[in-house]
């Protein structure tokens, strides 16, 4: 047999995905694909089982994010409302909440359960109630252990 003849068969035999210099457990090369269909249906339910529990997850969370939205609203002491007209003709509302002066566009924020709860200010219903839109919460850090290890 020539160098080449045995440099051919052994290039037959291997298979391409080996690298070059493998010794571990050698498969028969076939053109049969091989399919697992049991771990397939396995991983399928796992995925689903997952999904799942992720989605009861969220709904979990959004509900206690909704309660905390309106608990830190109600945390809000809002004072007087003002609507004043500007010159050319459009209204303008202004409120006091915790003390401080707010118009419409600006961002309220307020401290609730360790969130940082902050709204924008929309304006004034006809009735004079105050409009506020979610704009988003954050966790605050706790500042007292940052640097101490614990």
């Amino acid at each position: 047999m020539s160098c080449a003849t045995a440099i051919i068969a052994a290039m037959l035999l291997r298979n391409p995905f080996w690298p070059i210099g493998y010794e571990g457990d050698r498969e028969e090369i076939s053109a049969e694909p091989r399919v697992t269909v049991k771990a397939a249906a396995e991983a399928k339910e796992e995925t689903q089982t997952a999904r799942a529990q992720q989605e009861t997850r969220q709904l979990d969370m959004a509900r206690e994010a909704s309660r905390n939205w309106a608990a830190a609203r109600k945390s809000l002491r809002i004072g007087g409302t003002v609507l004043a007209r500007q010159p050319d003709g459009s209204m303008r509302s202004s409120v006091f909440i915790n003390g401080r002066d707010y118009v419409d566009n600006d961002l309220v924020s307020a401290n609730f359960e360790g969130h940082r709860f902050t709204w924008r200010v929309t304006g004034l219903t006809g009735s004079g109630t105050l409009k506020l839109q979610r704009v988003r919460v954050r966790p605050l850090e706790d500042r007292r252990l940052k640097g101490t290890g614990k």
